[in-house]
């Protein structure tokens, strides 16, 4: 589960919206519509019924919509209930709730071990 309010967003990409280019977020980002290039944020949560082809990178990623794409996150990344994911996904922790769908490939890097 999301660990944002929802008055924790200062930006959202709201239902009916498509958006086709690069997005940079500072602060916690929703999307709840369409998005087709490239994401980079800190905090990004893909809403249930978006629809995402992009490359996500972020410190936290959490999908309830659609991604196809590239998702990276540096600490975690989860994928809730009606989440349906055809991507590559790179990220040290990976959360799967019962009912996600996942299609793709997943690494999750190792932390390095001191000499």
């Amino acid at each position: 589960m999301s660990t944002i309010g929802q008055s924790g967003f200062e930006s959202c990409i709201g239902k009916g919206t498509k958006v086709s280019g690069k997005l940079f977020f500072k602060a916690p980002a929703k999307i709840e519509g369409e998005v087709d290039g490239e994401i980079t944020g800190e905090e990004i949560v893909i809403e249930a019924g978006a629809v995402v082809t992009a490359r996500i990178a972020g410190k936290h990623i959490s999908i309830a919509g659609n991604v196809s794409g590239e998702v990276v996150a540096r600490e975690r990344v989860e994928l809730l209930p009606t989440a349906r994911v055809r991507c590559s996904i790179s990220t040290p922790s990976l959360a799967l709730a019962e009912g996600a769908k996942f299609d793709g490939d997943c690494k999750m890097p190792r932390e390095r071990v001191a000499a």
